[in-house]
């Protein structure tokens, strides 16, 4: 089972930019990306607790067009480019599952889809936003394409979480610790099995990252399910508050 602290969809391959910086996290340019991420979040919360008809409609449009423009443009280059290669270009992060509950909410709401890109999403989305595993910024495709992919899907999470309706169903933690450890069964097998590393499940990433804390192979994925289960407890207290306070009227 592993908590993926990876990028949505891994950018291996492309050429970074002669005129880009070398990428240090929290500096001004990371900064900057996670402040505009944090704006346009608010934004969409605002807009989705809003009962308007159309703003709704456009918001929905707008965030699924993003992820799917994002999705659509990596492979595309990939593609021209010659880039496209089993061991990086297959949709097997657990961000990309994220990203694909997102849209699934986004077209039909759906308690189970929007469940997963809250805890899988804020855990590990936000995480990876936070901590980057690039080696190179602002203006390489490699940075512009991870900030857009984890921006657009934090976008997505928190339009769906705060819109009206949403809230975490009893039993919503077991039901993600046991799909968790299902992905990360499935995928670490296929990794093992072609020597890849979808999820970071063999090896940890290159730059710095949390898995630097937590221990060498394989303990590092014991110390994640920890972290998991930390994470999704503490995304649940809002809720539970509410469940209680609801139970009581």
């Amino acid at each position: 089972m592993t908590y993926d602290a990876s990028c949505l969809l891994t950018v291996s391959g492309f050429q970074p930019s002669i005129l880009a910086l070398e990428f240090h996290a929290f500096d001004a340019q990371h900064i900057i990306s996670l402040i505009t991420i944090a704006l346009l979040c608010t934004l969409a919360a605002i807009v989705a607790q809003k009962r308007w008809p159309s703003a709704n409609q456009w918001a929905r449009g707008l965030i699924a067009l993003s992820l799917l423009g994002y999705t659509a443009f990596f492979y595309v280059h990939q593609g021209l480019k010659g880039f496209l290669s089993w061991e990086y270009s297959l949709p097997f992060e657990l961000c990309n599952i994220v990203m694909a509950a997102c849209l699934i909410s986004l077209f039909r709401p759906n308690q189970l889809a929007t469940e997963a890109a809250y805890y899988w999403g804020l855990g590990g989305v936000l995480h990876a936003t936070i901590t980057p595993d690039l080696a190179m910024g602002f203006p390489s495709l490699n940075f512009i394409l991870f900030f857009w992919g984890h921006g657009a899907t934090l976008i997505a999470i928190a339009y769906l979480i705060l819109s009206p309706g949403f809230r975490p169903r009893k039993g919503s933690i077991l039901r993600m610790m046991i799909g968790l450890n299902f992905y990360g069964l499935i995928v670490g097998s296929i990794d093992a099995v072609m020597d890849w590393n979808y999820g970071y499940l063999c090896w940890k990433p290159l730059v710095p990252s949390l898995l630097d804390y937590l221990g060498p192979w394989p303990w590092y994925i014991l110390s994640l399910e920890l972290i998991a289960l930390l994470t999704f407890l503490i995304l649940d207290v809002p809720w539970r508050f509410k469940r209680i306070k609801r139970a009581r009227l």
